[in-house]
């Protein structure tokens, strides 16, 4: 164990880039024994998978996959060693082709964290999405796809937005993601089986390396390499042998699916190795390398497989096309996708539905290149495309004829860089001419043989109220662009349609008849206010609408509404002069022809008022101790029974001795004073003091006042060691701890006194507090017996003959690593031993690295206390049972002149793979020391 801990050690300081052992070895150091011994990395890292061994992914603080991990290494080792002396020998040596070195695939970089400032917070990233429920490996492929996704530029072949944007995304092996039916299962699956209906049986299994699964009490069953519908079939055929159900009574599904390697290589933003879930087809696992580049292939894909001829080939325009076949694409363990550089790039611009760059297959030409852009516009100019050519060192335009081709069922051939123009059709309508303003059909008119203006009116029929002394007809001058106005008599033409003016029309014509309408002025007013429908009324030219006539109109006068009303008119020469002009409505509408019953103009506001709207409200409130506090409109008959029971009635704790009333008195002048009355009520309600009877006046406050020795129990809690557990009344103001505990049967004989807690919840005084219940029981008059609060909560322990340590003590030296693992160890109670005592007995003592000013006893009550010096001399703080030793180690010294640089944790970078991308080489370098 203890040769096993100094590997650790080693294993720890080779990972960030420095190793003391002896002597210093850098990473290039290690590269260089890598070299010398005639290593390829890459190579290694596949031998190490084939043998089980995932090398960004091993645990550095279990032995037993260090071990493992030792011993694959040396086999890897002995394996590539046969290999080169056989070369060197010419004798031929079975071995596994590197199919990373034959399409030059990169390892991922290696970062320092020594050296990289954004280590730690990819870290602290990787680490937040494993506690969100992702493994390691799924965490740092999310990390570099969220990377690649804001580095990546925009894509400029159609295409490379999926793997972009957030079109796709990687699945995580431990989200409820269920695969498709097409899913093929390998070892490591978990697959769940649910019989139900008379015969009820439910089991789950995860396939295992030799790709079975073994139910208890029943034969294995070969699941590896079969879909996920194919080994439902399988095992329902298989199980109704065993048990009796229906087909619609049987389910299997895959409850986590396993995770794979897969090598993502060429044409990609991030090269490397991924740790994904099986569930992610090859779309997916793109995704995490950043999908191809601006160069790289979306067609020809290649997906090579050990054991297969012949690669799979991924065309992304077919999954747009239909995406369901992603399906076909789930990947196997240590499956290199490779992305070639695409070979035939052709830009389609003008009267397409999409336009963009596109990538060709070698059999697809124009024809394929315009329905991948969505096909043509309806406006596109198919008797004359232009195809932009790099040939023979020049440019050259070719012609193409979209429309022969289509005739004769050809297709152009193009070649990458070809840029494809397709234009529009002239939009100008070259037949046609239009009428519009005063007729019954306005619009546009085909121009047939010889028409006149005539042949358009008939066409068109004017208006009743249409201007037929003058109309214009709007017509294109010879440039077809700028236009001019001619002047046409309607009346002439209607009576001889063989008139000159009765003009032939030509393409663009516009014939425009005004209407009598649009030379006359409209007017309107607004009649608003307390009338039972405001409105605004069309006013003609000769003003003969009065004030009896609007209110006629607006439905009469509201109840209520005053006797004057006002208009509000504008000065027509200066619209900043407003008038208003006093109108008597009471006379008006008495009197039809008096002066107040005047004439509207355009644009007068008339506005009628409500009596209610010179008057003050006037209320009564009340509130204290009544179910509803609320305010009341005052009415001279509102007695203080009356605002009592419209507020719900009095509140439980309502005094009827103390009922105040506040009055504001106004005095000569419009001054205030306020006056109070403290009146008694009976229980019905009716005045007992002030002679029987007391008359509200407004703006009177009733305030109903709390019995003064009111108050509902307050309650207080004790837990843990008690005879009576739970919760007891406050029998008094000033009830205090010791009496509460002897109330419920004092505490038990495993009660830890020393160690109970005190928690307060009364607002202001939320927390917990620091209380001795040993010395409250035995000393009811000291301070330690406090007055108790509602809500308190006291808890009592049981009795803790341990204590425990943690921190810098050399535990690690003395116990194994079950012990050590949880960062702290347990020890028996000494009566009267300080903590040094504890820590050189059962911790080993202080370790290097232990802060010997920084030692601290944390106490069951939660209290802190710390080692003391005194002139040289050190004094340790007693230890109580439960209590906590803590020693707190040495601030890291800052490296050079950063010294507000922060303390990097290293323990926390060994959890992320980033900094495990270095471990291959340390191994080897462990492996060098064990030789």
């Amino acid at each position: 164990m203890r040769k096993t801990l100094t590997y650790l050690f080693l294993f720890s300081f080779l990972i960030i880039g420095q190793l003391s052992f002896g002597q210093n070895i850098t990473e290039a150091a290690a590269r260089a024994e890598l070299q010398r011994r005639g290593y390829d990395e890459t190579r290694f890292r596949e031998e190490l998978q084939k043998k089980g061994v995932n090398i960004d992914a091993i645990d550095t603080n279990n032995p037993v996959e260090i071990a493992k991990a030792e011993k694959a290494v040396k086999e890897v080792m002995e394996i590539l060693d046969k290999e080169k002396k056989a070369s060197s020998s010419n004798v031929p040596v079975a071995s596994t082709p590197t199919s990373t070195k034959e399409i030059n695939s990169q390892a991922p970089p290696k970062i320092d964290p020594t050296k990289d400032e954004n280590v730690l917070k990819q870290s602290k990233e990787i680490q937040k999405a494993v506690k969100d429920g992702a493994t390691l490996e799924e965490a740092v492929a999310e990390k570099i796809q969220e990377d690649n996704k804001t580095k990546a530029p925009l894509p400029l072949t159609y295409g490379q937005h999926i793997f972009r944007d957030k079109s796709l995304s990687l699945f995580r092996a431990s989200e409820d993601s269920k695969p498709s039916p097409n899913y093929i299962l390998g070892a490591g699956d978990k697959v769940a089986v649910s019989i139900w209906g008379p015969t009820q049986e439910n089991f789950a299994l995860e396939i295992s390396k030799d790709g079975f699964i073994q139910p208890t009490g029943l034969p294995r069953y070969y699941l590896a390499g079969l879909s996920v519908e194919a080994a439902e079939k399988l095992l329902e055929s298989r199980l109704k042998t065993k048990y009796y159900f229906q087909k619609e009574n049987f389910a299997m599904t895959v409850t986590t699916a396993r995770t794979v390697n897969v090598n993502i290589v060429g044409e990609v933003f991030t090269n490397g190795s991924f740790n994904i879930s099986a569930i992610n087809t090859a779309f997916n696992a793109l995704v995490a390398a950043g999908g191809p580049s601006d160069i790289g292939s979306v067609r020809k894909i290649e997906i090579k497989r050990a054991g297969s001829k012949k690669p799979m080939i991924l065309d992304v325009y077919k999954y747009l096309q239909d995406p369901a076949i992603s399906q076909e694409f789930y990947l196997q363990e240590n499956d290199f996708i490779y992305v070639p550089v695409a070979d035939k790039l052709i830009t389609i611009s003008g009267a397409v539905n999409r336009q963009f760059r596109y990538e060709l297959l070698a059999n697809e030409d124009l024809n394929e290149l315009i329905q991948f852009s969505g096909g043509l516009k309806a406006n596109a100019l198919k008797g004359n495309i232009k195809v932009t050519r790099i040939e023979n060192d020049s440019i050259r335009i070719i012609d193409v004829n979209l429309n022969q081709l289509e005739k004769t069922n050809q297709n152009f051939k193009l070649r990458n860089g070809d840029i494809v123009e397709i234009g529009e059709i002239n939009t100008a309508i070259k037949n046609e001419i239009s009428v519009s303003g005063a007729v019954e059909n306005p619009g546009i008119y085909a121009l047939n043989d010889n028409p006149r203006i005539s042949d358009l009116l008939n066409k068109a029929i004017l208006n009743d109220n249409a201007l037929t002394s003058i109309a214009y007809l709007k017509r294109f001058n010879n440039d077809l662009k700028t236009i001019r106005y001619e002047l046409v008599n309607l009346d002439n033409i209607s009576k001889n349609v063989s008139s000159v003016e009765n003009i032939k029309l030509q393409k663009g014509d516009e014939l425009i008849v005004s209407s009598q309408a649009s030379f006359v002025d409209s007017y309107i007013v607004k009649i608003e206010g307390a009338v039972r429908e405001p409105k605004e009324m069309s006013l003609d030219k000769s003003k003969n609408l009065k004030i009896a006539d609007a209110v006629f109109f607006a439905g009469g006068l509201k109840t209520g509404a005053a006797d004057f009303a006002y208009i509000i008119r504008v000065d027509k020469t200066d619209a900043k002069k407003i008038e208003y002009i006093y109108i008597n409505v009471q006379e008006a509408m008495a009197n039809p022809n008096s002066a107040s019953n005047m004439s509207l103009e355009p644009d007068d506001k008339l506005i009628f008022y409500t009596k209610g709207s010179f008057t003050d409200d006037a209320f009564v409130s009340i509130d204290g101790a009544v179910r509803q506090p609320s305010k009341f409109v005052y009415s001279p008959n509102l007695t203080l029974k009356d605002v009592i029971l419209q507020a719900q009635g009095l509140k439980q704790e309502a005094s009827l001795d103390r009922i105040d009333v506040y009055r504001l008195s106004f005095e000569e002048g419009k001054s205030t004073r306020i006056l109070a009355a403290n009146l008694k009520l009976n229980d019905k309600f009716e005045i007992q003091n002030n002679g029987g009877s007391y008359t509200l006046q407004p703006f009177d406050q009733i305030y109903v006042r709390t019995a003064p020795e009111y108050e509902l129990q307050r309650y207080v809690s004790l837990e843990g060691e008690v005879r009576y557990p739970g919760n007891y009344v406050l029998m008094g103001d000033n009830t205090k701890l010791a009496s509460v505990l002897k109330e419920a049967g004092s505490a038990t004989d495993e009660a830890f006194l020393r160690g109970s807690t005190l928690k307060r919840s009364k607002k202001g005084e939320e927390g917990f507090i620091i209380i001795n219940l040993e010395k409250a029981i035995k000393s009811p008059n000291s301070p330690e017996n406090i007055i108790l609060q509602e809500g308190d909560i006291i808890t009592i322990p049981k009795i803790h003959n341990t204590v425990s340590i943690s921190g810098a003590v050399k535990t690690n030296e003395l116990y194994t690593s079950d012990i050590t693992n949880l960062g702290k160890i347990q020890t028996p109670f000494f009566s009267g031993k300080s903590a040094k005592f504890y820590i050189d007995e059962y911790a080993g003592g202080l370790a290097k690295n232990a802060d010997k000013n920084n030692i601290a006893v944390v106490n069951p009550t939660g209290k802190i206390t710390k080692a003391k010096s005194f002139l040289g001399f050190k004094s340790y703080p007693k230890v109580m049972p439960g209590s906590e030793i803590k020693v707190a180690f040495k601030d890291a010294k800052p490296l050079g002149k950063e010294k507000d640089k922060e303390d990097v944790k290293w323990g926390d970078i060994l959890a992320n793979s980033v900094a495990q991308a270095t471990a291959i080489l340390s191994l080897i370098l462990l492996v060098q020391n064990v030789n």
